[in-house]
């Protein structure tokens, strides 16, 4: 069986991996942002589990209401 070789699958000269680059890219700007968007969860809360009860409140005024 005859193969044939790229420089791809060689890796030789003046190759560069430009996928094991992005990936520690990705990694560097996420360990980066983690803070940030930990900060937003944290200040999202209190206004999600508000908007939360209202709606379960509403539902069950509305199951009331309807049984009515």
């Amino acid at each position: 069986m005859r193969t044939t070789a790229n420089i791809a699958a060689v890796g030789g000269y003046g190759y560069t991996d430009y996928t094991a680059v992005a990936k520690v890219a990705k990694n560097v700007a996420l360990f980066a942002a983690a803070p940030f968007i930990g900060l937003a969860y944290a200040a999202a809360f209190p206004f999600v589990a508000l908007g939360l009860i209202a709606w379960q409140g509403a539902r069950a005024v509305l199951k009331r209401v309807r049984a009515a």
